[in-house]
């Protein structure tokens, strides 16, 4: 069975636009026919070039990529196992798999990523252009002066266990002797 449409549609559409807007529009689409990239506004590829550069500058490449390798195992598991029509079958289609897997992870991680990589370098700050490890993160005297209130602190709660043990004792053993 076959449809028979009353009559051009896109004809039908043409006669009823506003003339002046159908020859905007036909001189916008003839501009924009002359770029390399047709139909696509200028002002989207200005937006799309900022947002294609890195979120996190100042991250070191490394962390980059370790966060790229996180987010690439992310994207693994969330990625279709049984769909043989997207990615083939076999060993070539869990290549395929992980191909698409390993790209996502890292044009995640070149946009911003989730921020890994900046949970990590957090464990620093930079004071005149030398890191300066946060208390308790790191070795040196900041370290040592953090484990020495820890151990203060330790031994106070555990002098107040030792008077709350011998007052619950000593409750009990006057009770007994009544």
């Amino acid at each position: 069975m076959a449809i028979s449409p009353p009559g051009d549609i896109l004809l039908e559409v043409a006669r009823a636009a506003v003339p002046e807007q159908a020859e905007a529009a036909r001189a916008r689409l003839q501009s924009l026919a002359k770029l390399d990239t047709p139909f696509e506004d200028p002002a989207v590829e200005r937006t799309a070039a900022v947002r294609a550069e890195p979120a996190g500058t100042g991250v070191p490449e490394s962390f980059m990529r370790f966060e790229a390798l996180v987010l690439q195992s992310f994207m693994q598991s969330m990625l279709p196992a049984e769909n043989d029509a997207v990615f083939g079958g076999g060993l070539s289609g869990e290549m395929w798999r992980g191909l698409l897997a390993q790209q996502l992870g890292e044009t995640l991680a070149k946009r911003g990523g989730i921020g890994i990589a900046e949970r990590i370098l957090g464990d620093h700050y930079l004071v005149d252009g030398r890191k300066v490890p946060l208390a308790g993160v790191s070795s040196g005297p900041e370290a040592e002066h953090a484990a020495e209130q820890a151990t203060l602190s330790t031994a106070l709660v555990q002098d107040i266990e030792r008077e709350a043990f011998k007052a619950l004792v000593g409750d009990r053993s006057a009770e007994e002797a009544k």
